[in-house]
């Protein structure tokens, strides 16, 4: 769980605020039940201390003390009973309940009231058997003009009995209340945000296939509706921008293609020409083969843009990529003995892709070829496809220069060149990876490296697994590789072959 996330942290608040207050309505329950049980026994010892004076005190001068003895024990009989009972007059006892069972307290011990502070009014004592009693006393004036001490008492076991039990069921519903708040606030969280989950996912597949995608408006009429609506406008503005740009670069490089032809056209028949001296003809070849150089980065600056802007129409169909990587390297095996490289490949299981042959294979060509082109002799390039959980993974590692950590940011930037002095004389101007670049993100693929600079790169693209039907499969084996550096397709009206051209990029 990521404690960053806006959802914990909202629950995380939710949650704490309720145990805060659950806190603060235990303590007042508690002591307000503690506070309420303390008076209703307060007020029933002081009704039962009067009982016995009215009903039994003010008639023993009539009925003689045998009468008043007599009512008493059988009201409270001595040692039986739950209360303490006990009447004096001028420092003599006239009745003693005695002992209290249930529980047992004895009250043999206990001292006569001797403060005025007792008198009409509650006071605590300890038995001897160390059972806490509340004890109410009454004055009361008798026919005769005397006055007697009416004691009656009650342990407050019973109290600490249900404020214990009330305070173990506080103890447990209080974090049952809190865990089943945590889920069931988290699982409510997760309910709201779902709209921002459904944004999210939806603007992480804007651009990368279909162009013109917009976020769901979400019709709730607060800020969620209100930012959706003002994303769109923002990815409508940012696509009129791109658009702009890619159909300068589309317009740009459609027009250098006519007078490139043009140009080569003309240095060609110069080149025919035998009054020409040698110095002019190496002058006119250096200039062919710069048009040539000028060719190849017209025609990458217009795949790109149809990559980048959908105009590239892209069939996509099951690839076993374990099985391309294979002929891939089959394929590249003379490039790579002429530095005297070890080329391998990893063999496997089959791992099957949604995805354009001819563009994967591109993408695997000039990643091999820039892993050959900087890797010293005696070097290793390898290759691998494998399957990790849902994704399909595939890798070309080298033993070679790597890349200088400062560069890898920006290799898959267009005409980026890590060392300005090698491209031009290898070839290179700096688009491979950026073609690269633009075919993963056609196929909904990630590409990342992983360099140790002056000790080797690795290349990863990860592509969404496709785990295929015997039919599926069946489709792919229509898609053949044939001869280095070519793509067979068969297409309803016949094979059509593309062929797939390695640029320089590091």
């Amino acid at each position: 769980m990521n404690r960053k996330s806006l959802r914990y942290r909202i629950t995380s608040f939710f949650v704490g605020f309720l145990a805060l207050a659950l806190v603060v309505s235990s303590i007042a329950v508690y002591l307000g039940v503690r506070a309420f049980l303390t008076r209703s026994l307060e007020q029933t010892l002081a009704n039962n201390a009067r009982n016995i004076a009215t009903d039994y005190l003010a008639q023993r001068n009539i009925k003689g003390n045998g009468w008043f003895l007599g009512e008493l024990t059988e009201a409270y009989p001595p040692g039986l009973g739950n209360q303490f009972v006990r009447i004096s007059q001028g420092g003599k006892v006239l009745f003693d309940s005695g002992d209290m069972r249930d529980p047992y307290v004895s009250t043999s011990k206990l001292p006569m009231p001797s403060k005025s502070a007792w008198v009409n009014a509650i006071h605590r004592e300890t038995a001897a058997s160390g059972q806490r009693l509340m004890i109410y006393t009454l004055a009361y004036r008798t026919s005769d003009g005397s006055q007697a001490l009416v004691e009656n008492g009650a342990t407050i076991e019973s109290i600490r009995h249900v404020l214990r039990t009330l305070f173990v069921i506080l103890l447990v519903t209080t974090p049952v209340i809190l865990i089943v708040a945590s889920i069931g606030g988290y699982a409510l969280m997760s309910h709201l945000l779902l709209p921002v989950v459904v944004l999210t996912d939806q603007a992480e597949r804007i651009g990368r296939k279909d162009v013109g995608e917009r976020l769901p408006v979400i019709r709730s009429g607060d800020e969620l509706e209100r930012l959706s609506l003002s994303l769109n406008r923002m990815i409508e503005r940012l696509e009129d921008t791109l658009a702009h740009n890619h159909r300068f670069s589309a317009d740009a490089s459609h027009e250098l293609r006519t007078p490139l032809t043009i140009i080569r056209g003309q240095l060609e028949e110069l080149t025919q020409r035998s009054d020409l001296s040698a110095a002019a003809k190496d002058g006119i070849g250096s200039a062919l083969e710069e048009a040539d150089r000028m060719s190849r980065i017209v025609e990458s600056l217009m795949t790109i843009t149809r990559l980048d802007c959908g105009g590239e129409r892209i069939q996509m169909i099951p690839v076993d990529l374990m099985a391309m990587a294979s002929t891939t390297v089959e394929h590249m095996h003379l490039l790579a003995d002429e530095k005297n490289i070890s080329l391998l490949c990893k063999r496997g299981l089959p791992v099957y892709v949604i995805g354009d042959p001819m563009r994967l294979k591109q993408v695997m060509v000039n990643l091999l070829d820039n892993a050959i082109k900087y890797t010293p002799s005696g070097g290793a390039v390898t290759v691998n496809a494998v399957t990790e959980g849902e994704r399909a993974v595939v890798s070309v590692s080298d033993t070679g220069i790597g890349i200088p950590e400062e560069a890898v940011p920006f290799i898959f930037d267009r005409f980026y060149r890590a060392d300005k002095g090698r491209s031009r004389d290898s070839g290179g101007v700096g688009l491979g990876l950026a073609i690269v670049k633009s075919i993963c993100t056609a196929h909904d693929a990630a590409i990342s490296v992983q360099n140790g600079d002056g000790r080797g790169t690795t290349m990863q693209i990860n592509l969404p697994l496709l785990r295929p039907s015997p039919s599926q499969i069946n489709d792919t084996q229509k898609a053949v590789e044939r001869g280095p550096g070519g793509y067979l397709r068969v297409a309803d009206d016949g094979p059509e072959e593309k062929t797939v051209q390695s640029t320089e990029t590091y």
